[in-house]
């Protein structure tokens, strides 16, 4: 059994905005973002990493502004421009038979989550698990399959028949796995809630005294009444 203390996660967030991270200790150290999450995996309508000197070219070159090109980068890219089908992964893999478009898509997308995860498995000295969460991860068998499929050296190794039929919350990997793959439900509306409850209940009461540290605006106020 692996302590928490010991865990190393490596968490593939995959959904139309897409990242990969490395927790240690239960702490994120790394991710594929930069200072906009446009940086890291190609996404739904995003880019992903690209090299700087080609954002130089088409500024200088192809005639576009820099509010195009952050349109273009943000907006025209990704899965969308590459398949020329969707930026939904849904209809993008409906097509892969017989559309080459939507294979090329769909491997480059596979490729830059496995390079990824290759690099945040680095960050850690090796991984414990690797976690498929949001719309993508949780409901994209075929993308974790061909994710999976190069990860053997990092003693990730998928069990295809759970992979094909699972819900999430479970692990997905081979009993003789010496690394987990599990695929859990993001819910991160109940992380909002748990944060904002936190947030919320710190600024409104605080012991001190036989009183309490009240919200800015209450005692902002409480001076005018009292004057």
């Amino acid at each position: 059994m692996i302590g928490r203390r010991d865990l190393r996660l490596v968490i593939a967030h995959l959904g139309n905005g897409a990242s990969v991270s490395a927790v240690r200790n239960g702490i994120c150290v790394d991710t594929s973002m930069g200072f906009t999450p446009l940086e890291g995996l190609m996404m739904g309508t995003r880019s992903g990493t690209v090299d700087p000197g080609m954002v130089v070219y088409l500024l200088q070159h192809k005639g576009l502004d820099v509010n195009e090109l952050d349109d273009a980068l943000n907006y025209e890219s990704g899965l969308l421009d590459l398949s020329g089908v969707s930026s939904d992964m849904r209809q993008v893999l409906s097509e892969l038979a017989s559309n080459p478009n939507a294979r090329l898509a769909v491997e480059v997308y596979v490729h830059r989550i496995r390079q990824t995860v290759g690099a945040m498995a680095a960050t850690l000295g090796g991984v414990d698990a690797l976690v498929f969460t949001a719309g993508v991860g949780e409901h994209a068998p075929e993308i974790r399959k061909r994710v999976c499929e190069n990860l053997n050296y990092l003693g990730l190794e998928l069990d295809r028949t759970a992979n094909e039929t699972c819900q999430p919350d479970v692990d997905v990997a081979l009993p003789a796995s010496a690394a987990r793959i599990r695929v859990i439900a993001t819910r991160e509306d109940l992380t909002i809630m748990r944060e904002t409850r936190q947030l919320v209940g710190s600024l409104i009461s605080q012991p001190h005294g036989n009183e309490h540290v009240r919200l800015p605006q209450y005692n902002n106020r409480r001076k005018e009444i009292d004057k």
